[in-house]
């Protein structure tokens, strides 16, 4: 090559790619490759990761769940309760790990826990779950995309099977096509037992949309895109459609709060408490917030941390509607839902290999 040829970008970009250094042990979980990386980053970055390199589990068991493991961290973890359920399934008094280092949220959650066991008990139920996955198809033409979204209401039997096939929790409930000018959106609705169910619906709707496009191919019609999720399934954030609609596990807790527990527990009078409330509902309207809730992610991160639920899924399992009103006058009946909860208890490591 002359001095006079320039050199094209794609050369300059394989010759970069080819000079970035790389964490060793790339796709490796055994404990040999970690050692690996944490004596690269020692040297790197002349910092000894000793209390990070201290890990209390087998490494393969984080196998598809941590990739370039180096080690843990630790995290604290207080207890709030004894918390009384009355629950079709969850009955009696129940506690739960937080993992916080934010001071008073746990004992503010105990003095909360104190008050609706004396009261009671919490009265809680499970409503309903579904998961959602929501792929798009671009069309040519809004023509071509209402043909389309008819394709898909006529084969919901077929889908169904396609969807299935993969898992042995995923049961497809529903198929929602919502045309969007040449753009077709369709949300697929799972229910997916104990599982929370994100990646589980994504293969499953995956295998749905390989049979969909042979589909629209043998129809004589033109797909021009398509992407296997398209943000209308609103996955890790806060939209109206969560909170009406629900996304993951929909439950609802109330309790009668008796006027003397309000003032020997939370020190406040109930009409204090149901005025305060309702000066909160209107800041959050005014603020268009999303339901009407106290800090509800600083409880969920703290359980989920401390049991292994996804993290990520904080933000939009926070949506919430709390709400209190005078029962008589001397006792606030209070109530809350959360209509988007993601949570599992199989799968990933819902399934406790790193917890117990």
């Amino acid at each position: 090559m002359s001095a006079e040829t320039p050199i094209s970008v794609e050369t300059i970009s394989k010759q970069a790619f080819r000079t970035i250094e790389r964490v060793p042990g790339g796709g490796l979980y055994t404990e040999e490759a970690r050692q690996r990386r944490l004596e690269y980053l020692n040297e790197k970055t002349s910092v000894k990761l000793t209390n990070i390199e201290q890990i209390g589990f087998n490494v393969d068991h984080v196998r598809n769940n941590c990739e370039s493991l180096i080690g843990s961290v630790e995290v604290p973890v207080g207890v709030a309760g004894p918390l009384l359920i009355n629950g079709r399934f969850a009955k009696g008094k129940h506690y739960a790990p937080l993992a916080t280092s934010e001071g008073a949220l746990i004992a503010s959650i105990a003095r909360g826990a104190t008050a609706l066991t004396m009261a009671g008990g919490a009265n809680a139920a499970f409503i309903g779950k579904r998961m959602i996955r929501a792929p798009l198809f671009e069309f040519n033409s809004l023509e071509t995309a209402l043909i389309f979204a008819q394709l898909v209401n006529d084969s919901f039997a077929d889908i169904k099977v396609q969807a299935e096939s993969s898992s042995r929790y995923a049961v497809l409930k529903s198929i929602e096509p919502q045309v969007n000018g040449r753009c077709v959106h369709v949300q697929f609705i799972y229910e997916t037992g104990d599982a929370a169910g994100q990646n589980m619906t994504t293969t499953a709707t995956w295998n749905a949309v390989q049979w969909l496009k042979h589909k629209i191919a043998e129809c004589g019609l033109v797909l021009r895109n398509y992407l296997i999720e398209a943000n209308l399934s609103n996955d890790k954030k806060v939209t109206y459609q969560s909170f009406i609609r629900g996304r993951g596990s929909r439950v609802a807790v109330d309790c009668l709060l008796p006027g003397s527990v309000v003032r020997r527990i939370l020190k406040v009078d109930p009409q204090q408490l149901v005025s305060s409330y309702r000066h909160l509902a209107s800041g959050a309207l005014c603020s268009g917030m999303v339901g009407i809730n106290v800090n509800i992610s600083n409880a969920i991160a703290a359980i989920f941390t401390a049991t292994g639920q996804d993290i990520a899924s904080v933000h939009e399992s926070s949506i919430g509607h709390l709400h209190l009103e005078m029962d008589d006058q001397d006792a606030v009946y209070t109530s809350l839902t959360l209509p988007s909860l993601v949570i599992g208890t199989v799968g990933g490591l819902a399934r406790g290999s790193v917890y117990n």
